[in-house]
């Protein structure tokens, strides 16, 4: 009885939480400006209920090369009703395997701006972030001049 108990609280909790947190999923891609990986698409993700939006990109399978980022959301005021404008910090890594395999690590500064379309189920927004870098293959190299700039969309459910 104990474990059927649980196995329903769990449930219970499980179907609350879903009611009140939406989940943003969606694309991003753009051109990277300085000395990092190159521009790529990413796949996103966003909680409603937390101001952090997580994204992975694979730039390159031939050598394989991954990158991910965390950002936190400082504040994203609004300019109109679902117009609004976002900064915050976050952190990225990367590696790269093949014979010149690197990782990298560092921390994000970035700025954006994002709307909400069809009764807010699609995002759509633009953002640009400072991506300084440490490299590390053969020593350690910094990559200081690592700008992305990224254009998405996120469905939100």
């Amino acid at each position: 009885m104990k474990k059927l108990f649980s196995v329903l609280a769990v449930l219970f909790v499980m179907g609350t939480a879903s009611i009140f947190a939406k989940t943003g999923v969606g694309l991003q891609g753009g051109p990277v400006i300085g000395n990092g990986i190159g521009g790529s698409g990413a796949v996103t993700f966003k909680l409603s209920t937390v101001p952090c939006v997580f994204a992975v990109s694979i730039p390159s399978f031939d050598p394989l090369c991954v990158g991910v980022t965390a950002d936190w959301w400082i504040a994203n005021p609004k300019i109109e009703r679902n117009w609004g404008w976002f900064y915050g910090v976050g952190l990225g890594a990367a590696f790269r395997t093949g014979d010149n395999s690197a990782f990298g690590f560092g921390g994000r500064a970035f700025v954006g701006t994002n709307v909400f379309l069809l009764n807010k189920f699609l995002e759509l927004y633009i953002e640009g972030a400072w991506n300084p870098m440490l490299w590390i293959d053969n020593g350690v190299k910094p990559a200081l001049v690592n700008f992305p700039i990224d254009l998405g969309f996120r469905f939100w459910f």
